[in-house]
Protein backbone atom coordinates (compact mmCIF):
# COMPACT_ATOMS: atom_id res chain seq x y z
CA UNK A 1 0.00 0.00 0.00
CA UNK A 2 1.47 3.73 -0.74
CA UNK A 3 0.96 6.32 2.44
CA UNK A 4 -1.86 8.04 1.16
CA UNK A 5 -3.79 4.30 1.29
CA UNK A 6 -2.23 3.26 4.43
CA UNK A 7 -3.13 7.47 5.36
CA UNK A 8 -6.67 6.90 4.22
CA UNK A 9 -7.56 3.33 5.38
CA UNK A 10 -6.12 5.00 9.43
CA UNK A 11 -8.52 8.50 8.67
CA UNK A 12 -11.81 6.25 8.37
CA UNK A 13 -10.87 4.54 11.57
CA UNK A 14 -10.29 7.66 12.96
CA UNK A 15 -13.34 9.48 12.13
CA UNK A 16 -15.43 5.99 13.15
CA UNK A 17 -14.12 6.07 16.18
CA UNK A 18 -14.85 9.99 16.77
CA UNK A 19 -18.50 9.78 16.05
CA UNK A 20 -19.85 9.29 19.69
CA UNK A 21 -22.87 11.66 19.74
CA UNK A 22 -23.49 10.76 23.17
CA UNK A 23 -20.20 11.84 24.35
CA UNK A 24 -21.53 15.73 23.82
CA UNK A 25 -24.40 15.19 26.67
CA UNK A 26 -22.45 12.37 28.97
CA UNK A 27 -22.82 14.37 32.15
CA UNK A 28 -26.74 15.16 31.01
CA UNK A 29 -27.42 11.86 30.46
CA UNK A 30 -26.07 10.72 34.17
CA UNK A 31 -27.66 13.43 35.68
CA UNK A 32 -30.83 13.04 34.32
CA UNK A 33 -33.86 10.50 35.78
CA UNK A 34 -32.29 7.17 34.20
CA UNK A 35 -28.93 7.26 35.91
CA UNK A 36 -30.11 10.16 38.72
CA UNK A 37 -26.61 10.52 39.80
CA UNK A 38 -25.36 14.13 41.32
CA UNK A 39 -22.56 16.33 40.08
CA UNK A 40 -20.62 15.28 43.21
CA UNK A 41 -20.65 11.98 42.81
CA UNK A 42 -19.66 12.25 39.15
CA UNK A 43 -17.01 14.65 39.62
CA UNK A 44 -15.52 12.63 43.27
CA UNK A 45 -16.30 9.72 42.25
CA UNK A 46 -16.93 8.51 38.57
CA UNK A 47 -14.78 10.54 36.19
CA UNK A 48 -12.10 10.34 38.70
CA UNK A 49 -11.90 6.29 38.18
CA UNK A 50 -11.33 7.25 34.74
CA UNK A 51 -8.45 9.74 35.54
CA UNK A 52 -6.78 6.72 36.93
CA UNK A 53 -7.25 3.84 35.36
CA UNK A 54 -6.02 5.61 31.96
CA UNK A 55 -2.60 6.38 34.07
CA UNK A 56 -2.51 2.55 35.24
CA UNK A 57 -3.07 1.52 31.33
CA UNK A 58 -0.80 3.83 30.05
CA UNK A 59 2.34 1.93 31.54
CA UNK A 60 1.58 -0.86 29.87
CA UNK A 61 0.87 0.79 26.00
CA UNK A 62 3.84 2.80 26.21
CA UNK A 63 5.55 -0.59 27.07
CA UNK A 64 4.10 -2.48 24.50
CA UNK A 65 3.07 -0.12 21.55
CA UNK A 66 6.13 -0.46 19.26
CA UNK A 67 6.42 -4.12 20.19
CA UNK A 68 3.16 -5.68 19.04
CA UNK A 69 3.61 -3.47 16.15
CA UNK A 70 0.53 -0.60 16.47
CA UNK A 71 -2.51 -2.73 14.82
CA UNK A 72 -3.38 -4.93 18.02
CA UNK A 73 -3.55 -1.81 19.85
CA UNK A 74 -5.74 -0.02 17.67
CA UNK A 75 -7.99 -3.41 17.85
CA UNK A 76 -8.23 -3.08 21.47
CA UNK A 77 -9.03 -0.06 21.24
CA UNK A 78 -11.89 -0.16 19.05
CA UNK A 79 -13.21 -3.26 21.72
CA UNK A 80 -12.81 -1.27 24.47
CA UNK A 81 -15.29 1.23 23.26
CA UNK A 82 -17.84 -1.14 22.05
CA UNK A 83 -17.73 -2.79 25.54
CA UNK A 84 -18.15 0.70 26.78
CA UNK A 85 -21.18 2.14 24.91
CA UNK A 86 -22.82 -1.23 25.31
CA UNK A 87 -22.72 -0.86 29.09
CA UNK A 88 -23.93 2.32 29.06
CA UNK A 89 -26.92 1.35 27.24
CA UNK A 90 -28.03 -1.81 28.96
CA UNK A 91 -26.58 -1.06 32.62
CA UNK A 92 -26.89 1.72 35.47
CA UNK A 93 -25.82 0.50 38.42
CA UNK A 94 -23.01 2.13 39.80
CA UNK A 95 -20.27 -0.76 39.43
CA UNK A 96 -21.15 -0.76 35.58
CA UNK A 97 -20.13 2.71 35.85
CA UNK A 98 -16.67 1.85 37.01
CA UNK A 99 -16.51 -0.91 34.84
CA UNK A 100 -16.87 1.84 32.15
CA UNK A 101 -14.43 4.43 33.54
CA UNK A 102 -12.11 1.57 33.59
CA UNK A 103 -12.71 0.91 29.96
CA UNK A 104 -12.50 4.14 29.07
CA UNK A 105 -8.99 4.42 30.76
CA UNK A 106 -7.74 1.71 28.26
CA UNK A 107 -9.72 3.30 25.05
CA UNK A 108 -7.75 6.40 26.14
CA UNK A 109 -4.31 5.32 26.60
CA UNK A 110 -4.48 3.26 23.55
CA UNK A 111 -4.90 6.26 21.46
CA UNK A 112 -1.40 6.36 21.14
CA UNK A 113 -1.38 3.81 19.04
CA UNK A 114 -3.56 5.62 16.11
CA UNK A 115 -1.41 8.68 16.04
CA UNK A 116 1.82 6.72 15.81
CA UNK A 117 0.61 4.35 13.78
CA UNK A 118 1.89 5.72 10.25
CA UNK A 119 5.18 7.00 11.06
CA UNK A 120 5.85 3.52 11.40
CA UNK A 121 4.71 2.57 7.78
CA UNK A 122 5.80 6.21 5.78
CA UNK A 123 8.52 8.20 4.71
CA UNK A 124 9.74 10.77 7.40
CA UNK A 125 9.17 13.41 4.79
CA UNK A 126 5.41 12.73 4.70
CA UNK A 127 5.77 13.06 9.26
CA UNK A 128 4.27 16.68 8.68
CA UNK A 129 1.67 15.62 6.18
CA UNK A 130 0.14 12.36 7.86
CA UNK A 131 -0.05 14.16 11.16
CA UNK A 132 -2.20 16.87 9.79
CA UNK A 133 -4.42 14.26 7.94
CA UNK A 134 -4.54 11.83 11.21
CA UNK A 135 -5.89 14.53 13.28
CA UNK A 136 -7.87 16.33 10.97
CA UNK A 137 -10.05 12.78 10.40
CA UNK A 138 -10.14 12.45 14.47
CA UNK A 139 -11.79 15.95 14.36
CA UNK A 140 -13.86 15.55 11.21
CA UNK A 141 -15.56 12.95 12.96
CA UNK A 142 -15.88 14.24 16.62
CA UNK A 143 -17.84 17.53 13.82
CA UNK A 144 -20.08 14.87 12.91
CA UNK A 145 -20.74 13.65 16.33
CA UNK A 146 -21.48 16.78 18.26
CA UNK A 147 -23.28 17.89 15.12
CA UNK A 148 -25.62 15.65 14.97
CA UNK A 149 -25.98 15.10 18.52
CA UNK A 150 -27.06 18.49 18.37
CA UNK A 151 -29.80 18.32 15.91
CA UNK A 152 -31.18 14.93 17.55
CA UNK A 153 -31.41 17.15 20.71
CA UNK A 154 -32.96 19.88 19.93
CA UNK A 155 -35.50 17.98 17.33
CA UNK A 156 -36.30 15.55 20.40
CA UNK A 157 -35.36 13.11 17.67
CA UNK A 158 -33.96 10.99 20.25
CA UNK A 159 -32.86 11.45 23.73
CA UNK A 160 -29.48 11.35 25.86
CA UNK A 161 -30.00 7.69 26.79
CA UNK A 162 -30.92 6.98 22.54
CA UNK A 163 -27.18 8.29 21.47
CA UNK A 164 -25.30 5.89 23.15
CA UNK A 165 -27.19 3.20 20.43
CA UNK A 166 -26.01 5.20 17.66
CA UNK A 167 -22.37 5.66 19.42
CA UNK A 168 -22.49 2.00 19.89
CA UNK A 169 -22.93 1.67 16.09
CA UNK A 170 -19.81 3.74 15.20
CA UNK A 171 -17.92 1.73 17.55
CA UNK A 172 -19.04 -1.49 16.13
CA UNK A 173 -18.26 -0.22 12.69
CA UNK A 174 -14.63 0.85 13.67
CA UNK A 175 -13.48 -2.19 15.13
CA UNK A 176 -14.84 -4.28 11.83
CA UNK A 177 -12.98 -1.58 10.19
CA UNK A 178 -9.53 -2.36 11.94
CA UNK A 179 -9.08 -5.45 9.82
CA UNK A 180 -8.19 -3.63 6.96
CA UNK A 181 -5.54 -1.78 8.59
CA UNK A 182 -1.87 -3.66 7.36
CA UNK A 183 0.39 -5.30 9.75
CA UNK A 184 3.24 -3.52 10.91
CA UNK A 185 6.57 -4.93 9.90
CA UNK A 186 9.75 -3.75 12.06
CA UNK A 187 12.38 -1.27 10.08
CA UNK A 188 15.92 -2.00 9.66
CA UNK A 189 17.67 0.54 12.31
CA UNK A 190 18.62 3.56 10.33
CA UNK A 191 19.75 6.11 13.14
CA UNK A 192 21.31 8.70 10.23
CA UNK A 193 18.75 8.73 7.87
CA UNK A 194 16.23 8.88 10.30
CA UNK A 195 16.83 11.86 11.76
CA UNK A 196 17.20 14.27 8.86
CA UNK A 197 17.87 18.03 9.45
CA UNK A 198 16.42 17.95 12.60
CA UNK A 199 18.98 15.57 14.22
CA UNK A 200 21.02 19.58 14.08
CA UNK A 201 18.93 20.07 17.06
CA UNK A 202 19.67 17.24 19.01
CA UNK A 203 22.96 16.17 21.25
CA UNK A 204 26.15 14.32 19.32
CA UNK A 205 26.01 12.06 21.62
CA UNK A 206 22.58 10.56 20.89
CA UNK A 207 24.12 9.29 17.58
CA UNK A 208 27.17 7.98 18.35
CA UNK A 209 25.06 5.64 21.00
CA UNK A 210 22.36 5.02 18.53
CA UNK A 211 25.34 3.75 16.42
CA UNK A 212 27.13 1.44 18.17
CA UNK A 213 24.10 0.07 19.85
CA UNK A 214 22.26 -0.62 16.84
CA UNK A 215 22.96 -3.86 16.25
CA UNK A 216 21.87 -4.81 20.06
CA UNK A 217 18.75 -2.87 19.85
CA UNK A 218 17.60 -4.25 17.00
CA UNK A 219 18.10 -8.16 18.54
CA UNK A 220 16.56 -7.05 22.06
CA UNK A 221 13.93 -5.33 20.27
CA UNK A 222 11.45 -8.51 20.15
CA UNK A 223 11.48 -8.91 23.87
CA UNK A 224 10.72 -6.10 26.52
CA UNK A 225 13.82 -5.77 28.64
CA UNK A 226 15.59 -3.52 31.09
CA UNK A 227 17.71 -3.23 28.10
CA UNK A 228 15.57 -2.19 26.03
CA UNK A 229 13.70 0.34 27.67
CA UNK A 230 16.96 1.54 28.46
CA UNK A 231 17.83 1.76 24.78
CA UNK A 232 14.08 3.78 24.28
CA UNK A 233 14.65 6.65 26.69
CA UNK A 234 18.07 7.67 24.82
CA UNK A 235 15.24 9.06 22.93
CA UNK A 236 14.88 11.75 25.44
CA UNK A 237 18.73 12.89 25.02
CA UNK A 238 17.89 15.70 22.53
CA UNK A 239 17.08 18.84 24.76
CA UNK A 240 14.61 19.93 21.38
CA UNK A 241 12.50 16.73 22.15
CA UNK A 242 12.61 17.02 26.20
CA UNK A 243 10.85 20.82 24.92
CA UNK A 244 7.84 19.31 22.69
CA UNK A 245 7.75 16.83 25.35
CA UNK A 246 7.32 18.92 28.14
CA UNK A 247 4.87 21.25 26.59
CA UNK A 248 2.50 18.14 25.19
CA UNK A 249 2.53 16.94 29.06
CA UNK A 250 1.46 19.77 30.91
CA UNK A 251 -0.70 20.72 27.87
CA UNK A 252 -2.49 17.04 27.63
CA UNK A 253 -2.87 17.04 31.38
CA UNK A 254 -4.67 20.31 31.16
CA UNK A 255 -7.35 19.80 28.14
CA UNK A 256 -7.76 16.30 29.09
CA UNK A 257 -8.97 17.94 32.65
CA UNK A 258 -10.95 20.22 30.63
CA UNK A 259 -12.74 17.44 28.63
CA UNK A 260 -13.53 15.58 32.02
CA UNK A 261 -14.96 18.19 33.28
CA UNK A 262 -16.15 20.94 31.00
CA UNK A 263 -20.30 19.41 30.70
CA UNK A 264 -20.18 19.87 34.87
CA UNK A 265 -19.36 23.57 34.80
CA UNK A 266 -21.70 24.00 31.63
CA UNK A 267 -24.70 21.72 33.93
CA UNK A 268 -23.62 24.82 36.98
CA UNK A 269 -23.82 27.49 34.41
CA UNK A 270 -26.87 26.51 33.34
CA UNK A 271 -28.01 26.17 37.27
CA UNK A 272 -27.47 28.93 37.68
CA UNK A 273 -29.36 30.90 35.20
CA UNK A 274 -32.43 29.00 36.56
CA UNK A 275 -31.98 30.17 40.00
CA UNK A 276 -31.41 33.80 38.45
CA UNK A 277 -34.68 33.62 35.82
CA UNK A 278 -36.78 30.23 36.07
CA UNK A 279 -38.96 31.65 33.00
CA UNK A 280 -35.88 30.71 30.84
CA UNK A 281 -34.70 27.54 33.25
CA UNK A 282 -33.54 24.49 31.11
CA UNK A 283 -33.18 21.02 32.72
CA UNK A 284 -29.52 21.24 30.92
CA UNK A 285 -27.36 22.84 28.73
CA UNK A 286 -28.85 22.99 25.34
CA UNK A 287 -25.97 23.26 22.80
CA UNK A 288 -22.79 20.95 23.93
CA UNK A 289 -23.15 19.38 20.59
CA UNK A 290 -23.11 22.47 18.61
CA UNK A 291 -19.90 23.48 20.77
CA UNK A 292 -18.23 19.92 20.15
CA UNK A 293 -19.05 20.62 15.98
CA UNK A 294 -17.99 24.21 15.87
CA UNK A 295 -14.78 23.89 17.73
CA UNK A 296 -13.71 20.51 15.84
CA UNK A 297 -15.17 21.93 12.11
CA UNK A 298 -12.34 25.13 13.13
CA UNK A 299 -9.71 22.97 14.33
CA UNK A 300 -9.87 20.34 11.30
CA UNK A 301 -9.06 23.89 9.06
CA UNK A 302 -6.39 24.63 11.10
CA UNK A 303 -5.00 20.99 11.93
CA UNK A 304 -5.32 20.56 8.11
CA UNK A 305 -2.97 24.12 7.79
CA UNK A 306 -0.33 22.93 10.02
CA UNK A 307 0.58 19.73 8.09
CA UNK A 308 1.96 22.39 5.75
CA UNK A 309 3.63 25.47 7.52
CA UNK A 310 6.76 26.10 6.89
CA UNK A 311 8.12 27.42 10.06
CA UNK A 312 12.14 27.53 11.68
CA UNK A 313 10.39 25.65 14.82
CA UNK A 314 13.82 25.77 16.39
CA UNK A 315 13.78 29.79 16.54
CA UNK A 316 9.66 30.17 17.22
CA UNK A 317 8.70 27.12 18.92
CA UNK A 318 9.00 28.93 22.74
CA UNK A 319 7.64 31.64 21.59
CA UNK A 320 4.60 29.83 19.72
CA UNK A 321 4.13 28.23 23.31
CA UNK A 322 4.19 31.15 25.35
CA UNK A 323 1.34 33.49 23.19
CA UNK A 324 -0.55 30.12 23.28
CA UNK A 325 -0.76 29.27 26.65
CA UNK A 326 -1.34 32.80 27.79
CA UNK A 327 -4.17 32.59 25.68
CA UNK A 328 -5.45 29.55 26.79
CA UNK A 329 -5.27 30.60 30.46
CA UNK A 330 -7.25 33.50 29.21
CA UNK A 331 -9.89 31.35 27.64
CA UNK A 332 -10.57 29.57 30.83
CA UNK A 333 -10.71 32.37 33.48
CA UNK A 334 -12.87 34.41 31.41
CA UNK A 335 -15.45 31.60 31.65
CA UNK A 336 -15.33 31.19 35.15
CA UNK A 337 -15.37 35.15 36.07
CA UNK A 338 -18.01 36.16 33.87
CA UNK A 339 -20.50 33.36 34.91
CA UNK A 340 -22.27 32.86 31.48
CA UNK A 341 -22.92 29.55 29.61
CA UNK A 342 -22.40 31.24 26.36
CA UNK A 343 -18.83 33.08 27.33
CA UNK A 344 -17.90 29.27 28.07
CA UNK A 345 -18.55 27.72 24.90
CA UNK A 346 -17.21 30.62 23.01
CA UNK A 347 -14.05 30.04 25.39
CA UNK A 348 -13.72 26.40 24.97
CA UNK A 349 -14.11 26.53 21.48
CA UNK A 350 -10.90 28.89 21.49
CA UNK A 351 -9.06 26.76 24.54
CA UNK A 352 -9.83 23.63 22.04
CA UNK A 353 -8.46 24.84 18.91
CA UNK A 354 -5.69 26.27 20.13
CA UNK A 355 -4.37 22.82 21.43
CA UNK A 356 -5.49 21.09 18.53
CA UNK A 357 -3.08 23.05 16.11
CA UNK A 358 -0.24 23.33 18.44
CA UNK A 359 -0.60 19.11 19.15
CA UNK A 360 -0.09 18.57 15.36
CA UNK A 361 2.85 20.81 15.75
CA UNK A 362 4.30 19.29 18.39
CA UNK A 363 3.61 15.48 17.37
CA UNK A 364 5.38 16.22 13.76
CA UNK A 365 8.27 17.90 15.30
CA UNK A 366 8.99 15.23 18.05
CA UNK A 367 8.12 12.03 15.02
CA UNK A 368 11.04 13.65 13.06
CA UNK A 369 13.62 13.64 15.81
CA UNK A 370 12.76 9.84 17.14
CA UNK A 371 13.88 6.68 15.24
CA UNK A 372 11.38 4.87 13.49
CA UNK A 373 10.66 1.89 15.56
CA UNK A 374 10.48 3.68 18.92
CA UNK A 375 7.70 6.21 18.21
CA UNK A 376 5.19 4.05 20.54
CA UNK A 377 7.38 4.09 22.79
CA UNK A 378 7.98 7.83 23.25
CA UNK A 379 4.19 8.99 22.29
CA UNK A 380 3.02 6.74 25.15
CA UNK A 381 5.71 7.68 27.74
CA UNK A 382 4.63 11.25 26.74
CA UNK A 383 0.53 10.31 27.80
CA UNK A 384 1.65 8.09 30.54
CA UNK A 385 3.35 11.41 31.93
CA UNK A 386 0.44 13.38 31.19
CA UNK A 387 -2.11 11.15 32.56
CA UNK A 388 0.12 10.37 36.14
CA UNK A 389 0.13 14.33 36.03
CA UNK A 390 -3.48 14.51 35.38
CA UNK A 391 -4.30 11.68 37.96
CA UNK A 392 -2.04 13.58 40.52
CA UNK A 393 -4.20 16.79 40.44
CA UNK A 394 -7.32 15.05 40.92
CA UNK A 395 -6.08 13.42 43.71
CA UNK A 396 -4.96 16.70 45.32
CA UNK A 397 -7.98 18.52 44.31
CA UNK A 398 -10.36 15.53 45.53
CA UNK A 399 -8.67 15.29 48.89
CA UNK A 400 -9.04 19.25 49.26
CA UNK A 401 -12.97 18.97 47.95
CA UNK A 402 -12.08 20.91 45.24
CA UNK A 403 -14.07 19.11 42.68
CA UNK A 404 -17.21 19.48 44.15
CA UNK A 405 -16.95 22.93 42.54
CA UNK A 406 -16.46 22.78 38.91
CA UNK A 407 -16.08 26.48 38.87
CA UNK A 408 -13.21 26.33 41.30
CA UNK A 409 -11.43 23.36 39.37
CA UNK A 410 -11.34 25.80 35.98
CA UNK A 411 -9.84 28.39 38.34
CA UNK A 412 -6.75 25.89 38.56
CA UNK A 413 -6.96 24.75 35.18
CA UNK A 414 -6.38 28.56 33.97
CA UNK A 415 -3.29 29.00 36.77
CA UNK A 416 -2.19 25.84 35.22
CA UNK A 417 -2.10 27.19 31.50
CA UNK A 418 -0.38 30.89 33.44
CA UNK A 419 2.52 28.15 34.57
CA UNK A 420 3.08 26.41 31.41
CA UNK A 421 3.58 29.93 29.23
CA UNK A 422 5.73 31.77 32.53
CA UNK A 423 8.17 28.05 32.45
CA UNK A 424 8.34 28.80 28.98
CA UNK A 425 8.58 32.31 29.17
CA UNK A 426 11.62 31.82 31.90
CA UNK A 427 13.55 28.89 29.41
CA UNK A 428 13.46 31.71 26.19
CA UNK A 429 15.15 34.59 28.42
CA UNK A 430 17.73 31.92 29.70
CA UNK A 431 18.81 30.97 26.44
CA UNK A 432 18.77 35.25 25.17
CA UNK A 433 20.79 35.54 28.42
CA UNK A 434 23.49 32.44 27.71
CA UNK A 435 23.58 34.19 24.08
Amino acid sequence: MTWKTISLCLCIYGVLKEFRPSESYFIPYLLGPRMNYTEEQINNEILTVGVYASMICMIFVSLTTDWLRYKIVIVIQAFCGVCIYASLSFFTSFTSLIVVQILYGMFVATEVAYFTYTYSVVNIKYYQKVTSYIRAAHLIGRFFSGFLSQVFISTELVDTYQLNFLTLGSLTAAMLWTITLPAVKRSKPKPETQKMNVIEKTSEAKVEDGDDDSAENNTEHSKISWKYFKSMCKEYKSFYILKWSFWVITATCCFNQVLYYIQSLWESLSHDKCLENSSICTNTSEWNGAVDAIYTIISTFITFLCGFINMDMDKYSNLLIIVTSFVQFGALYISVVYKSIYVSYINYIIFCTIYQGMMTIASSEIAKCVNKDNHGFVFGVNNLLAATLQSLATFFMTMGGLSSSSKILFEWYAIFCLVIGVCYLFISILRVVKK
